[in-house]
């Protein structure tokens, strides 16, 4: 049942009918539109939005962790309802909608679902609810069509992807224990060894240091691996907060793009590591002949500079010479919007596409021009 159009006023808007053609609240009744939430929920934030069947953006939510095997199940819980009831209250609507579409990060395996999809539909939020991975959401967000691949870098590193058949093919995203490098968290990792290897002699000079140590408030690298090594037992006074490690990775592409050998070096390494990735899916999928879309999103595809990129397109062209790799047009949190709008059997037309455009928040608006899949 979908719900009553007097409900879904805009804000800043008295007639819940205006910019949509119903002269009157009766007419809203006799048009009903439904509402759906769109959920991105990862490592580090979670967002939120609420639009209506013809893909207007009515509420936006913010919140924090939303992955729980970071965060907890709670906490993360917590912030995926705070998120998607600041998106409804924006929207001016409330609980619930028709349907809420949720890209989890450490929805991996079939137990985390097992876990996940009870305590997302206890919360009331959506009258049905699907949940995917993050990487599918991210991949849906680039798509111009309905098959492609997705390699997801933000906090953690995942990737996936969904043959022209409609085979759909996600790796389990476990870190290293299922044989994956590259994440904000691996990249700030591999920065701190790479310092700590030319402070020791072992290794080249590199800037890295220096902006590193900097942006820690760390007056050396001593200080660093104590208080490092410290933080890995609660015995210690003054634990050093390990998420703020995650905020180092753009240093890394700064570094590199003004000429740091060793940060270079490293950029190069996860582009390669990305692409590899990226052709796995592309072959098990068989579109290696095709012009298939390899769609990278996640934080670290935003740092600095052209290299990152390019390293990716060089590895996977030599596999699908006719892929096209780029970033998304839209954040993931867009792409769960769109496949709640598809889950509900509406099609995400051109004219969708020009009012999600038209009314997405100034957060979720490309900050720099880049090349789009």
């Amino acid at each position: 049942m979908s719900l009553i159009r007097s409900n879904l006023a805009r804000p800043g808007s008295s007639d819940p009918g205006q910019k949509r053609g119903f002269d009157n609240p009766l007419r809203a009744i006799m048009y009903p539109l439904s509402l759906v939430l769109g959920v991105d929920a990862g490592a580090t934030k979670t967002f939120a939005l609420v639009a209506d069947e013809d893909g207007h953006i009515l509420g936006f939510g913010r919140g924090g962790p939303g992955n729980h095997q970071v965060a907890g199940l709670e906490p993360a819980l917590a912030e995926i309802r705070r998120s998607s009831e600041e998106a409804l209250v924006q929207a001016g609507a409330s609980p619930p909608v028709d349907l809420g579409f949720f890209g989890l990060a450490g929805a991996d395996l079939p137990v985390d679902y097992a876990l996940l999809t009870p305590a997302v539909e206890g919360m009331g939020i959506a009258r049905r609810v699907r949940i995917k991975n993050d990487t599918m959401v991210a991949l849906r967000a680039g798509l111009k069509r309905s098959w492609g691949v997705a390699v997801i870098s933000g906090a953690g590193f995942n990737a996936g992807g969904i043959g022209p058949d409609g085979q759909e093919i996600q790796l389990p995203g476990l870190g290293a224990l299922s044989g994956d490098w590259g994440g904000g968290g691996d990249i700030a990792q591999e920065m701190i060894r790479l310092i700590c290897r030319a402070w020791d002699g072992r290794g080249q000079p590199t800037v890295l240091t220096e902006m590193v140590l900097t942006a820690l408030g760390l007056p050396s690298v001593e200080e660093l691996i104590s208080q490092l090594y410290q933080s890995q037992f609660d015995y210690y006074p003054g634990q050093f907060d390990q998420l703020r490690l995650l905020a180092l990775a753009p240093l890394l592409f700064e570094a590199a793009y003004g000429g740091d050998q060793v940060a270079q070096e490293l950029v190069v390494r996860v582009g390669t590591e990305v692409g590899t990735t990226a052709n796995a899916i592309i072959k098990r999928l068989g579109l290696e002949t095709t012009d298939v879309e390899v769609v990278l999103g996640g934080s670290v595809f935003k740092g600095r500079g052209p290299l990152l990129v390019d390293t990716i397109t060089q590895v996977v062209h030599r596999i699908a010479p006719q892929a096209a790799i780029g970033l998304p047009e839209f954040e993931p949190v867009v792409g769960a919007v769109f496949l709640a709008l598809e889950s509900l059997g509406v099609e995400v037309n051109e004219a969708a596409y020009a009012n999600i455009r038209a009314s997405l928040p100034d957060e979720l608006r490309p900050k720099q021009e880049v090349s789009h899949v």
